[in-house]
């Protein structure tokens, strides 16, 4: 077992931190992992107005622990996570343990320095994730005239999202995705990859901002922990290969042990569109991400996301887009 502070309110020296306890090299902002601990690294993203963001994508060859005290210092913490689980998730928050037994968490949480907070990672665990440090400073300078500080503490408090994670949405995956899977060939990928974390930022704050307006009082989400956590790993079927056919409800309600009905309503509640809808803007969303990279023509792009008929594939895209793909 290995336990790593995240006391640091500076990315850089949290690496250095991070570098200085495992023994392993910290260069060019990037950590790559000692074999013994993980395959994989971390990364140090500098973005607009000094904002800082951490990206990792490890397997976890042994268990390790990242915790972090309360501070006089306020800053929030949003993490954007993909995770295939080895084991149950073991979490602790002010004292208070929590297990997610869920074999994939794919959400957003935010977290504030005012709680104590640790989480382990267990061997076998394949983790991408996204953290974005907010500094109280920030805050104030860049969204106060939304009043977001107080909506953040707000939203923080009611739906413990360590705990209970903001599942993604279609455009949330896409944009998550290619933070990870832009190759560093490509000339514009930095450019691209903080351009995508900031438009993730950006949606996460937007929709905090719409809920607590809309609903002040609202307390924690209604929908079962153990309802939330199989969802989050239908969504990760629903999008994983786009070449297959996605499973029929069936089978999906047969994994989840719902009823047909009560998950079509549950995932529309939780990801406002429907099953099949959901599937097929994401598969659109990466078509046009395809498309864009301007490696791949209209007809192996159809043939990637599983259509053997180009004229539906042109139709469909044309229905989310309002434009033919050849006019991407």
């Amino acid at each position: 077992m290995i336990t790593l502070d995240l006391q640091h309110t500076d990315y850089h020296t949290l690496l250095q931190s991070f570098a200085a306890q495992l023994n392993c090299a910290y260069e060019d902002n990037v950590l790559q992992l000692p074999a013994h601990v993980g395959e994989g690294f971390f990364k140090l993203v500098e973005l607009p107005n000094g904002l800082q963001a951490l990206l990792s994508d490890i397997t976890y060859n042994t268990d390790v622990t990242f915790r972090r005290t309360k501070s006089e210092i306020y800053y929030c913490v949003l993490y954007f996570n993909d995770s295939a689980l080895s084991e149950p998730l073991q979490f602790e928050r002010n004292g208070k343990w929590h297990v997610d037994k869920s074999i994939r968490r794919s959400g957003i949480s935010l977290v504030s320095s005012t709680s104590d907070m640790s989480f382990t990672m267990k061997a076998k665990t394949k983790a991408r994730t996204i953290n974005l440090l907010l500094p109280e400073l920030w805050i104030n300078s860049n969204l106060n005239r939304y009043n977001e500080l107080h909506l953040l503490m707000r939203f923080n408090q009611q739906q413990n999202s360590i705990s209970y994670p903001e599942p993604f949405d279609a455009q949330n995956r896409i944009l998550f995705d290619e933070v990870f899977e832009t190759e560093e060939s490509n000339p514009m990928q930095q450019m691209i990859v903080k351009n995508r974390i900031m438009l993730l930022l950006e949606q996460f704050l937007s929709k905090v901002h719409r809920k607590m307006e809309e609903n002040p009082d609202a307390g924690p989400r209604k929908i079962k922990p153990a309802d939330l956590s199989k969802l989050m790993e239908i969504e990760a079927i629903l999008v994983q290969d786009f070449g297959q056919p996605p499973p029929t409800i069936v089978t999906l309600a047969g994994f989840s042990k719902m009823s047909v009905s009560k998950l079509k309503s549950t995932f529309k509640k939780v990801y406002g569109t429907g099953i099949y809808e959901y599937y097929q803007k994401n598969r659109m969303l990466k078509a046009r991400a395809l498309l864009l990279t301007g490696k791949y023509n209209v007809k192996e792009v159809g043939t990637q996301l599983g259509y053997t008929n180009l004229s539906n594939f042109s139709l469909a895209f044309k229905k989310e887009f309002g434009l033919l793909p050849s006019e991407v």
